[in-house]
């Protein structure tokens, strides 16, 4: 079990194993959600927004890596 502490302005730190193991850096966005009684924090990743024309396949990929993310299929590249 890790313990920390909450700091001044409601601020915390995230060990830095935890941080490692999940490759969270400096400057990386984190969404924070309820739980009944427990916070959760999921790393997150901003996409820029673009407008492309894609073939049915390219469609059809980006529709399964999408799908894949969202599953928990891609590992995070470590840096």
């Amino acid at each position: 079990m890790i313990l920390i502490q909450v700091r001044e302005k409601a601020q915390i730190t995230i060990p830095s194993r935890i941080r490692k193991e999940l490759g969270i850096k400096k400057g990386d966005y984190l969404e924070i959600i309820k739980e009944d009684d427990k916070i959760v924090i999921i790393p997150k990743v901003l996409v820029d927004k673009v407008s492309v024309n894609l073939s049915a396949k390219g469609e059809e990929m980006l529709k399964e890596a999408i799908d894949d993310v969202k599953k928990g299929k891609v590992k995070s590249e470590k840096r």
